[in-house]
């Protein structure tokens, strides 16, 4: 049986132009004529040393997070068997930054790439075979799942690395999508006014006005630009 694969991309994995994050693009997904629009909870919630500590995206299930829009790319390769799904996970987990030094991995401290099944695979031949290979790949890794709530908001990753977001409209096509999760810091909701604060503080809006600019988006953000400093 063939599947057909997608990556769920917020923030600068779909723009960054490092030569990690090109090469996967080229390699692995089909061209940005293809993306496809989804609408998907996200917010900014991860403060970043590597954008002067302004807050990147994160995937949330917080009930204060309403839906933004991000992007679904499709995996140019179809996903035949739980070890084509693998390869495809790890390949976006290298550009992610999430590879460990001594081998390639999902999971690091500060994030995961999680799997999201189309509801309507339930009782798909070879289903439980991939469901099984990806959960164990989950038990060799020591981790939280709770490290990606706050509030008690509800769980968004189980412990065997699947993911607990919609299923939308827009991923009907899909059989298989992967994503990155991120740990939120601080461990709060944040509003426009603190987002905002720290972009102003700091004088860097470009992780916010590219993504802004390519039509990746949050609920918050008119509301962060009409505090942004001209």
């Amino acid at each position: 049986m063939e599947f057909k694969g997608g990556a769920i991309i917020i923030g600068s994995l779909f723009w960054e132009k490092t030569p990690k994050r090109e090469k996967w693009r080229q390699v692995y997904l089909e061209t940005n004529d293809n993306k496809v629009p989804v609408r998907i909870r996200i917010r900014y919630g991860r403060k970043s040393s590597t954008r002067q500590d302004t807050y990147t995206m994160i995937v949330s299930n917080h009930l204060k997070t309403d839906f933004g829009t991000a992007y679904i790319l499709p995996l140019k390769e179809t996903i035949k068997n739980a070890r084509n799904l693998e390869s495809q996970a790890f390949a976006m987990a290298g550009a992610e930054g999430l590879w460990k030094k001594s081998r390639p991995s999902l999971n690091k401290t500060w994030g995961t790439l999680g799997l999201l099944i189309n509801p309507k695979l339930e009782n798909s031949k070879g289903l439980e075979i991939i469901k099984e290979r990806w959960a164990k790949i989950y038990q060799d890794y020591d981790w939280n799942k709770s490290d990606y709530q706050i509030d008690n908001e509800p769980e968004i990753i189980d412990e065997n690395g699947f993911l607990n977001i919609e299923w939308t409209e827009e991923m009907n096509d899909f059989d298989f999508l992967i994503a990155t999760l991120t740990v939120p810091d601080p461990k709060k909701f944040l509003d426009e006014q603190v987002i905002a604060d720290k972009i102003n503080e700091t004088g860097y809006d470009e992780y916010f006005r590219t993504n802004y600019e390519n039509g990746i988006r949050t609920f918050q953000d008119e509301k962060i630009m009409q505090k942004l400093k001209k």
